[in-house]
C-alpha cells in the first residue's frame, strides 16, 4: 500500500500541444510529464526537478474537443545582436480540450502545496487556468493488471500488452534556465479517456485508488532518472 494525496484540477479549457506540428496545432488528450512537473513548480512557487518527487501518477478526462483560430505574431532579427522587429502575423487552427479534469496522485507532503498554490496553475497555455477542486488523502494499492484510460503508457508497456494507443515522443522535464533545455524524451502511448479503456498487465507499474477504483501507472523517481540520464 502507498499513502498519498489525490489532487483534482479542473478548468474551462486545456491545450497540450502535439510536438512536431506546424501551422495546425493539435492537442494531446493527456498532458506530458513535463506539464505535470510544470504544475508542481507553479504550485510550489519555484522550479521543481524530477529528483524532488519520489513518485507521481495522473489521469486526464475532458468533455469534448474544440477548434479555434489564433493569430500568431512573428518577429525576426537578421543578427543575434539586433533588436527583433515585427514581421507580420499568421492565423492558425488550434485544437483544445473543453472542461478538462486532471487527477494527480502525489506523496502526502504535496497536500499543503496544492491547498495554497503560489502561482496560477495552467493546463497548457496562459488562458488555460485551472482551479483546485479538491485535495484528499488516498491509499494506492499495487495491482497486477487493470483497465486504464486517460493516461500515458511507456512504449514498453504498449508493446507488451499490444495496447491500442496514440504513440508520441514526449518531453519528460525541462531545466530552469531562461533558455530551457530538454532533459529527456520518451515514446509514450496516449490512451484517450474517450476511447475504450485498455486492459494492461504490468505488475510493477499499476496502482489502484482504493476509494474510486481508478487504475493508473505510477511513475517512480528511479524510472524518471533513468530516462533523463
Amino acid at each position: 500500500m502507498l499513502n498519498g494525496v489525490r489532487v483534482v484540477l479542473t478548468a474551462y479549457t486545456a491545450s497540450f500541444r502535439v510536438p512536431g506540428f506546424v501551422g495546425h496545432q493539435l492537442t494531446l488528450p493527456v498532458p506530458p510529464l513535463s506539464t505535470i512537473y510544470g504544475l508542481l513548480s507553479a504550485a510550489m512557487g519555484r522550479w521543481v526537478s524530477p529528483q524532488e518527487v519520489a513518485w507521481l501518477a495522473f489521469r486526464c478526462d475532458y468533455e469534448s474537443k474544440g477548434m479555434d483560430l489564433e493569430a500568431i505574431a512573428t518577429v525576426e532579427r537578421k543578427k543575434p545582436t539586433e533588436e527583433a522587429r515585427h514581421a507580420g502575423r499568421n492565423v492558425i487552427q488550434r485544437e483544445f480540450l473543453t472542461f478538462p479534469h486532471v487527477t494527480l496522485y502525489l506523496p502526502p507532503e504535496w497536500a499543503e502545496v496544492f491547498l495554497h498554490p503560489r502561482y496560477a496553475l495552467l493546463l497548457g497555455r496562459t488562458q488555460d487556468v485551472a482551479s483546485v477542486e479538491c485535495v484528499k488523502p488516498v491509499v494506492l494499492e499495487p495491482t497486477g493488471e487493470g483497465n486504464v484510460s486517460g493516461v500515458l503508457l511507456p512504449l514498453e508497456l504498449v508493446v507488451q500488452n499490444s495496447t491500442q494507443a496514440w504513440l508520441h515522443n514526449l518531453p519528460i522535464a525541462l531545466t530552469d534556465e531562461p533558455h530551457r533545455r530538454l532533459l529527456g524524451m520518451k515514446v509514450f502511448g496516449v490512451v484517450d479517456a474517450h476511447c475504450r479503456p485498455a486492459r494492461v498487465r504490468a505488475p510493477d507499474w499499476l496502482v489502484r485508488d482504493t476509494h474510486n477504483g481508478m487504475v493508473v501507472p505510477l511513475y517512480r523517481r528511479e524510472w524518471i532518472n533513468n530516462v533523463i540520464r
